[in-house]
């Protein structure tokens, strides 16, 4: 009975300890994903910002060699400016998330880690104290054998 009480507990242990590592695991390949996503997107600003500059360097060009369209040209350009930095301050804000998101993940992990330690020393608690149990009683079954009494002498009389 003793044996199946310290099995028991240490399969839990097990148990425990294996799930601890899958949701952790899970976790780590969520934020992979998540990471190459925000990745992907300030890759693709890039080539869009160069591609902006080469339109902002062709329609200044158009404006010099039409003196009519001047100031429509200019208010082009103003926009595209405007819209760049727009662009520019957009791709920040994604890049501060970006890291916002991975300290928060972090100091989850790092929690769910604690909390699983704290959890673990609880279980090996328990798993120590049925152990002194079940030698205490081990103690007292071979006490009662040397003394002549059987173990049905050991049982409770209710």
């Amino acid at each position: 009975m003793a044996e199946w009480s310290a099995a028991v507990a240490a399969a839990s242990l097990v148990v425990l300890s294996i799930a601890m590592l899958v949701a952790v695991r899970g976790f780590m390949k969520r934020l992979g994903r998540f990471e190459q996503t925000i990745r992907s997107i300030e890759a693709e600003a890039v080539p869009l910002m160069r591609e902006i500059r080469g339109l902002a360097a062709e329609a200044s060009q158009v404006a010099r060699r039409t003196g009519r369209q001047v100031e429509r040209l200019d208010r082009l350009l103003e926009a595209a400016r405007q819209w760049e930095g727009a662009v520019r301050r957009s791709a920040s804000t994604v890049s501060r998330i970006a890291e916002t998101v991975d300290r928060a993940a972090a100091d989850h992990v790092e929690r769910a880690i604690r909390s699983g330690r704290a959890r673990i020393g609880e279980t090996l608690d328990w798993a120590e104290f049925g152990w002194s149990v079940w030698k205490w009683w081990q103690a007292k079954r071979a006490e009662a054998s040397n003394s002549g009494r059987t173990t049905d002498d050991m049982r409770d009389p209710e």
